[in-house]
């Protein structure tokens, strides 16, 4: 199902996803905001738009939103050069490379947070988007920060070490829940 209108900025993924989570036409899908990365901070992304064709980039994070029901399980990855939404079965096979082809802490890992959760509980300051003289890497979206409780910082999202808060799953695991 495509999604006629979305907020998007480039490299604001998780406020992109935000946004998305929110979005009337997702209505009566289960949603859930997928958090990708690993302990060393750098997770390799087949079909991403920053490259060409299946070459690899290196993300230090990601974010993307499984849409599901009892039907089908959609990926949405504004970043992706996949059709957006993809099945979630054919997203996982090209997007990500197997164990046999990578070392063990350049594999993916996956945090799933409830859409609803996201929506009230995610904060970005933005400042992970800047440099050490406060200079942004990459223009910040037109909309205002997002999070106003602040329970679900950026920064505790994008922790992959054995002290993290979230529970994460492999790339097996999360193919066995799609």
């Amino acid at each position: 199902m495509k999604i006629k209108e979305f907020n998007y900025s480039a490299n604001f993924c998780e406020e992109n996803i935000w946004h998305l989570c929110q979005n009337q036409e997702l209505k009566g899908f289960t949603k859930k905001v997928l958090i990708v990365s690993n302990s060393s901070k750098n997770c390799p992304f087949r079909f991403q738009k920053s490259i060409n064709d299946d070459e690899v980039v290196w993300w230090n994070y990601h974010v993307i939103m499984l849409a599901s029901t009892t039907e089908v399980s959609l990926i949405y990855d504004f970043d992706s050069t996949l059709p957006v939404p993809s099945s979630a079965k054919e997203y996982f096979e090209l997007t990500f490379e197997k164990k046999d082809h990578l070392k063990e802490g350049d594999l993916p890992l996956f945090k799933s947070i409830e859409a609803r959760n996201y929506i009230e509980s995610f904060f970005s300051d933005r400042s992970h988007m800047k440099d050490s003289d406060g200079n942004w890497l990459s223009s910040p979206p037109n909309w205002q920060i997002i999070g106003k409780n602040k329970n679900l910082p950026l920064i505790k999202l994008q922790d992959f070490s054995t002290s993290s808060e979230q529970k994460m799953y492999s790339l097996e695991e999360m193919e066995a829940l799609i």
